[in-house]
Protein backbone atom coordinates (compact mmCIF):
# COMPACT_ATOMS: atom_id res chain seq x y z
CA UNK A 1 0.00 0.00 0.00
CA UNK A 2 1.83 3.10 -1.27
CA UNK A 3 2.25 5.74 1.77
CA UNK A 4 2.73 8.34 -0.07
CA UNK A 5 -1.10 8.60 -1.72
CA UNK A 6 -2.36 8.12 1.94
CA UNK A 7 -0.31 11.44 3.10
CA UNK A 8 -2.47 13.72 1.34
CA UNK A 9 -5.17 14.76 3.53
CA UNK A 10 -7.00 14.98 0.40
CA UNK A 11 -7.08 11.33 0.23
CA UNK A 12 -9.46 10.37 2.58
CA UNK A 13 -12.22 12.48 1.92
CA UNK A 14 -11.70 11.94 -2.25
CA UNK A 15 -12.23 8.24 -1.07
CA UNK A 16 -15.26 8.97 1.31
CA UNK A 17 -16.90 11.13 -1.64
CA UNK A 18 -16.84 8.40 -3.81
CA UNK A 19 -18.74 5.71 -1.34
CA UNK A 20 -21.47 8.47 -2.18
CA UNK A 21 -21.88 8.03 -5.30
CA UNK A 22 -19.74 7.98 -7.97
CA UNK A 23 -18.66 11.77 -9.70
CA UNK A 24 -16.90 13.26 -12.27
CA UNK A 25 -13.48 14.97 -11.55
CA UNK A 26 -15.04 18.58 -10.98
CA UNK A 27 -17.85 17.06 -9.21
CA UNK A 28 -15.39 15.40 -6.53
CA UNK A 29 -13.35 19.17 -6.66
CA UNK A 30 -16.58 20.89 -6.22
CA UNK A 31 -18.05 18.67 -3.48
CA UNK A 32 -14.28 18.72 -1.74
CA UNK A 33 -14.48 22.85 -1.56
CA UNK A 34 -18.07 23.07 -0.77
CA UNK A 35 -17.91 20.28 2.67
CA UNK A 36 -14.20 20.63 3.49
CA UNK A 37 -13.51 24.46 3.85
CA UNK A 38 -10.59 23.99 6.75
CA UNK A 39 -8.82 22.01 3.91
CA UNK A 40 -6.65 23.16 1.03
CA UNK A 41 -8.26 22.23 -1.81
CA UNK A 42 -6.61 23.15 -5.47
CA UNK A 43 -8.08 21.66 -9.07
CA UNK A 44 -4.30 20.17 -10.09
CA UNK A 45 -4.01 18.70 -6.60
CA UNK A 46 -7.80 17.15 -6.88
CA UNK A 47 -7.12 15.65 -10.62
CA UNK A 48 -3.49 14.39 -9.96
CA UNK A 49 -4.61 12.74 -6.70
CA UNK A 50 -7.46 11.18 -8.99
CA UNK A 51 -4.87 9.56 -11.23
CA UNK A 52 -2.99 8.13 -8.41
CA UNK A 53 -5.80 6.29 -7.05
CA UNK A 54 -6.60 5.29 -10.12
CA UNK A 55 -2.83 4.20 -10.88
CA UNK A 56 -2.98 2.21 -7.17
CA UNK A 57 -6.48 1.30 -8.45
CA UNK A 58 -8.36 2.41 -5.47
CA UNK A 59 -10.89 4.18 -7.63
CA UNK A 60 -11.70 3.46 -11.06
CA UNK A 61 -13.05 5.46 -14.14
CA UNK A 62 -15.54 4.62 -16.55
CA UNK A 63 -16.29 7.14 -19.35
CA UNK A 64 -19.79 8.92 -19.35
CA UNK A 65 -22.08 9.11 -22.26
CA UNK A 66 -21.23 12.56 -23.38
CA UNK A 67 -17.95 13.30 -24.49
CA UNK A 68 -14.79 12.65 -22.79
CA UNK A 69 -15.68 13.29 -19.15
CA UNK A 70 -15.04 10.55 -16.56
CA UNK A 71 -16.62 9.10 -13.72
CA UNK A 72 -14.74 7.98 -11.07
CA UNK A 73 -16.15 5.35 -8.74
CA UNK A 74 -14.89 3.80 -5.47
CA UNK A 75 -13.46 0.03 -6.26
CA UNK A 76 -13.14 -2.83 -3.60
CA UNK A 77 -9.34 -1.94 -2.19
CA UNK A 78 -10.30 1.58 -2.06
CA UNK A 79 -12.95 0.61 0.49
CA UNK A 80 -10.66 -1.08 2.08
CA UNK A 81 -8.37 1.45 2.07
CA UNK A 82 -11.01 3.84 3.33
CA UNK A 83 -12.08 1.60 6.41
CA UNK A 84 -8.33 1.39 7.79
CA UNK A 85 -7.63 5.10 7.38
CA UNK A 86 -11.12 5.81 9.08
CA UNK A 87 -10.36 3.68 11.91
CA UNK A 88 -6.65 4.97 12.37
CA UNK A 89 -7.49 8.60 12.31
CA UNK A 90 -10.32 8.09 14.45
CA UNK A 91 -8.04 6.04 17.09
CA UNK A 92 -4.60 7.24 16.57
CA UNK A 93 -4.66 11.34 15.39
CA UNK A 94 -3.34 13.85 17.54
CA UNK A 95 -5.74 15.41 19.87
CA UNK A 96 -5.44 19.23 18.74
CA UNK A 97 -5.53 17.82 15.23
CA UNK A 98 -9.56 18.79 14.80
CA UNK A 99 -9.13 18.73 10.93
CA UNK A 100 -7.95 15.17 10.72
CA UNK A 101 -10.64 13.58 12.96
CA UNK A 102 -13.21 15.72 11.87
CA UNK A 103 -12.85 14.13 8.32
CA UNK A 104 -12.56 10.89 9.51
CA UNK A 105 -15.50 11.15 11.53
CA UNK A 106 -17.36 12.01 8.07
CA UNK A 107 -16.89 8.71 6.81
CA UNK A 108 -17.48 6.78 10.37
CA UNK A 109 -20.40 4.91 8.82
CA UNK A 110 -18.08 3.02 6.54
CA UNK A 111 -16.93 1.29 9.49
CA UNK A 112 -19.00 -1.59 11.27
CA UNK A 113 -20.96 -0.33 14.49
CA UNK A 114 -18.45 -1.97 16.81
CA UNK A 115 -15.53 -1.38 15.19
CA UNK A 116 -16.61 2.83 15.10
CA UNK A 117 -17.53 2.71 18.22
CA UNK A 118 -14.33 0.65 19.38
CA UNK A 119 -12.61 3.10 17.98
CA UNK A 120 -14.27 6.06 19.29
CA UNK A 121 -13.58 4.34 22.60
CA UNK A 122 -9.76 4.46 22.15
CA UNK A 123 -9.95 7.90 21.32
CA UNK A 124 -11.67 9.12 24.39
CA UNK A 125 -9.16 7.00 26.60
CA UNK A 126 -6.59 8.77 25.01
CA UNK A 127 -8.43 12.07 25.53
CA UNK A 128 -9.23 10.76 29.54
CA UNK A 129 -5.39 10.43 30.15
CA UNK A 130 -4.79 14.07 28.41
CA UNK A 131 -7.40 15.45 30.70
CA UNK A 132 -5.81 13.76 33.65
CA UNK A 133 -2.28 14.71 33.00
CA UNK A 134 -3.48 18.45 32.54
CA UNK A 135 -5.54 18.69 35.05
CA UNK A 136 -3.28 17.64 37.22
CA UNK A 137 -0.03 20.03 35.70
CA UNK A 138 -3.06 22.89 35.77
CA UNK A 139 -3.97 22.32 39.53
CA UNK A 140 -0.36 22.75 40.97
CA UNK A 141 -1.20 26.75 40.48
CA UNK A 142 2.82 27.61 40.21
CA UNK A 143 2.09 29.80 37.17
CA UNK A 144 -0.69 31.94 36.83
CA UNK A 145 -3.87 30.91 34.76
CA UNK A 146 -2.97 33.39 31.93
CA UNK A 147 0.07 32.38 31.79
CA UNK A 148 -1.66 28.95 31.13
CA UNK A 149 -4.64 29.61 29.62
CA UNK A 150 -4.15 27.75 26.43
CA UNK A 151 -3.64 24.42 28.49
CA UNK A 152 -6.95 25.64 30.23
CA UNK A 153 -8.86 26.30 26.88
CA UNK A 154 -7.25 22.83 25.59
CA UNK A 155 -8.19 21.08 29.23
CA UNK A 156 -12.16 22.54 28.56
CA UNK A 157 -12.32 21.48 24.89
CA UNK A 158 -10.55 17.91 25.53
CA UNK A 159 -13.57 17.45 28.47
CA UNK A 160 -16.22 18.83 25.79
CA UNK A 161 -14.85 16.26 23.80
CA UNK A 162 -15.08 13.22 26.17
CA UNK A 163 -18.80 14.05 27.00
CA UNK A 164 -19.57 14.25 23.13
CA UNK A 165 -17.36 10.76 22.55
CA UNK A 166 -19.22 8.75 25.60
CA UNK A 167 -22.51 9.53 24.74
CA UNK A 168 -21.97 8.86 20.95
CA UNK A 169 -20.53 5.68 22.29
CA UNK A 170 -23.44 4.62 23.89
CA UNK A 171 -25.58 5.37 21.50
CA UNK A 172 -23.74 3.31 18.99
CA UNK A 173 -23.46 0.36 21.12
CA UNK A 174 -27.33 1.09 22.34
CA UNK A 175 -28.45 1.15 18.60
CA UNK A 176 -30.15 4.63 19.33
CA UNK A 177 -27.67 5.90 16.25
CA UNK A 178 -28.95 5.07 12.96
CA UNK A 179 -26.50 3.02 10.67
CA UNK A 180 -26.10 2.25 7.38
CA UNK A 181 -26.29 -1.40 6.16
CA UNK A 182 -23.43 -3.00 6.42
CA UNK A 183 -22.28 -4.92 2.55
Amino acid sequence: MPTDALANPLVLPILGLLVEQPRHAYAVFDELRARYAYLRVRNATVYTLLNTLSDVEWITSVPLAAGDRRQYRLTESGSRVLAERVEHDIRETGLADEAAFMTALAYLGILSPRVAADALEARAERVRGEVARLDAALSGGEVSELHMIEAHYFLDRLQHDLAWLKATIRRIRSGALAWPKQN
